[in-house]
């Protein structure tokens, strides 16, 4: 296992994820975006210099899906496809591999069948296209990278104070509690098929892949497939809680960025690598909420 290991992007909850679960005979350093700014080359070049690690983990990211169709486009392309191509040019400069997130947005839902790495992308949204950037940009800077597609992130907030925050973004479960609270209904898309993913599940599945493989692009997610709107019914059952769901079709909800209908992706080539497979989200998700 990896030494010295550095963590850009400590602010997110997957980096806090994969930080909390890091190898006890590893020093992991983890930076917010205010210590080390991976859009900046001077940044990332000295907190590279200063901390010497062995191995680089890509934590930052700019995913307000809908936001980044507007006014957000151009952060999201600094930060999500920028940022990631000076962390790999200087990883490749000091021979340090990388791991980078990437998303299933960067599929257009046309198939019916879990998606592998090899299925041609097309994203549908700007957050899509900017995300396929970076990713590109990591995998092209050197085949001991590593870029991990996940899928519907939701699980134990970076900071304890988000988990009233009013994002729209981020972690489904707490958005549907507080929206139930506070509102008692909610309008939910019941033609977006994905799969929701835990991420300690998901940390844990990284710390084996870095571990058994030496780079390369890989999808990562909790087993099963779901409607956002049972999604919601779930999150609600588990919890004891009486909401009523509105399902609407994708057109009827009119968000702003385009998403695929279907996104479920294949992880036969993460366990072929020595992942062990990944519980089904609805397990997943049951010990979240009773936590």
């Amino acid at each position: 296992m990896f030494e010295r290991i550095l963590i850009f992007g400590s602010d997110g909850q997957l980096a806090q994820a994969i930080f909390r679960s890091a190898p006890a005979l590893s020093v992991c350093t983890a930076l917010n975006r205010h210590e080390a700014d991976i859009t900046d080359p001077k940044e990332v070049s000295g907190a590279m210099d200063r901390l010497a690690p062995a191995l680089v983990i890509n934590g930052a990211a700019y995913n307000a899906v809908d936001l980044a169709e507007g006014k957000g486009e151009q952060a999201a392309e600094l930060i999500n496809a920028h940022g990631p191509a000076v962390l790999a040019a200087e990883c490749t400069k000091r021979g340090t591999p990388l791991v980078h997130f990437s998303t299933d947005l960067v599929f257009d839902g046309s198939q019916r069948a879990a998606y592998e790495e090899s299925d041609p992308t097309r994203p549908l949204n700007v957050y899509g296209v900017t995300k396929l950037a970076g990713e590109n940009a990591v995998i092209s800077a050197s085949c001991q990278n590593y870029v991990i597609r996940v899928c519907r992130l939701f699980g134990p907030p970076a900071n304890p104070a988000q988990g009233t925050a009013k994002k729209p973004y981020g972690n489904f479960p707490r958005l549907m509690l507080r929206l139930a609270h506070e509102e008692g209904r909610v309008k939910v898309v019941n033609d977006q098929i994905g799969t929701p993913t835990y991420t300690p599940d998901l940390a844990k599945a990284i710390w084996e892949l870095v571990a058994s493989s030496s780079g390369g692009l890989y999808h990562l997610s909790n087993a099963g497939e779901v409607s956002y709107s049972d999604y919601a019914h779930e999150i609600f059952r588990l919890s004891g809680v009486a909401c009523e769901v509105d399902a609407v079709t994708t057109e009827e909800y009119g968000a702003p960025a385009v998403r695929p209908k279907y996104s479920v992706m294949d992880n036969a080539k993460a366990n072929s690598a020595g992942v062990a497979p990944l519980r089904d989200w609805r397990a997943a998700l049951a010990e979240y909420l009773a936590e």
